[in-house]
């Protein structure tokens, strides 16, 4: 392989992970990536000694670190407002997020719309007057509660959402969060989360 041949190997990496970036609904990795790639093209540019086109990459390098230090610097306050599965504002919290939510959790809204009598509580979590995320489940008679949901909106994927919600159920009674799934990528938060397999059933004790 010739050193013309990497030089434009460069350029296609630079240019694809700039691409991947836009497809991502994390805002945070949105940034990072799409750095990655304007910090690989910048240096191709600079190779082939085309100029202009690297300090638009280094503009765009600047920008994304800015943007990156306020999502990181940005104060998030959160708050939880309590509501009856029945509450119309789980529908409507579903019709903006349907399609991701059944990622992580196929069939939830099929489950509880064919349930004759549904139980259980919501809790809806909010960032100012931005809803962050919900969590719906069954508080059992040991104080432990049964998670059917738990979905964060893709802007507040850092784990702070979830952090907030175990330490507000802790202070509320709440001394052990259990939860079935087998889908991958939940399993991961879980675990990050402090969640421990047992049996097939993910455990967290608060």
């Amino acid at each position: 392989m010739n050193i013309s041949t990497i030089i434009e190997l460069v350029g296609y990496t630079g240019s694809i992970l700039v691409v991947v970036s836009m497809l991502m609904t994390s805002l945070k990795k949105l940034r990072i990536v799409n750095t990655a790639g304007s910090v690989i093209f910048a240096v191709y540019a600079l190779v082939i000694k085309s100029y202009p086109t690297a300090g638009m990459q280094l503009a765009l390098i600047a920008i994304n670190m800015y943007r990156l230090y306020k999502l990181s610097n940005t104060k998030k306050e959160y708050s939880v407002v309590k509501v009856p599965v029945t509450d119309a504002i789980l529908p409507y919290f579903a019709s903006l997020y349907k399609s991701d939510i059944e990622l992580f959790f196929p069939g939830i809204f099929a489950k509880i719309k064919s349930a004759e009598k549904p139980e259980g509580d919501v809790y809806l979590i909010y960032n100012g007057a931005n809803t962050a995320g919900v969590m719906y489940g069954t508080k059992s008679a040991d104080a432990s509660f049964e998670i059917d949901l738990d979905y964060t909106v893709p802007a507040y994927r850092d784990c702070s959402v979830g952090k907030f919600l175990y330490n507000y159920l802790a202070q509320n009674g709440i001394k052990k969060l259990t939860m079935k799934t087998d889908v991958q990528a939940h399993i991961n938060y879980l675990k990050k989360m402090g969640f421990n397999e047992e049996k097939g059933l993910f455990v967290k004790n608060l």
